[in-house]
């Protein structure tokens, strides 16, 4: 499930798109796309360390997109604040199960994940931005 945290940062990430390779503050960011304060720097620092953003601090700082936004996928900004995406727990890794090795639900489980995050991959931040909400 897409969170409210999520939905923050690509909001965040829209946001950077517009202002090109200049620094945005998060309070700037935060008011322009109306997310609560409180949330946006604990966002930007876990974009930071995926490298979706560039922060730099002091005077004239700010975070900025790390590359262009067409090179930035959805997938990517889902799995820097939520982590892997699984779509059911057994597709972790090994579980005690009664049903493993031959569980026909697990297979249709792995393959409707694989489709999922292949979509996820394909949208980049530009294509999310014709879809902007406001």
């Amino acid at each position: 499930m897409i969170n409210n945290r999520t939905e923050y940062a690509i909001r965040a990430l829209w946001q950077l798109s517009e202002a090109k390779d200049h620094f945005s503050t998060s309070e700037a960011i935060a008011q322009a796309q109306e997310i609560p304060v409180k949330f946006l720097p604990q966002i930007l620092s876990d974009l930071s360390r995926s490298g979706l953003v560039r922060s730099v601090r002091g005077y004239g700082g700010g975070v900025r997109l790390s590359r262009p936004p067409e090179k930035i996928k959805l997938l990517e900004i889902l799995e820097a604040i939520q982590g892997t995406i699984f779509l059911y727990d057994c597709l972790k890794g090994p579980i005690d199960c009664q049903h493993e090795p031959d569980c026909k639900l697990m297979k249709v489980y792995k393959k409707a994940q694989e489709a999922m995050k292949a979509e996820f991959a394909k949208v980049s931040l530009v294509d999310l931005k014709s879809r902007k909400r406001k």
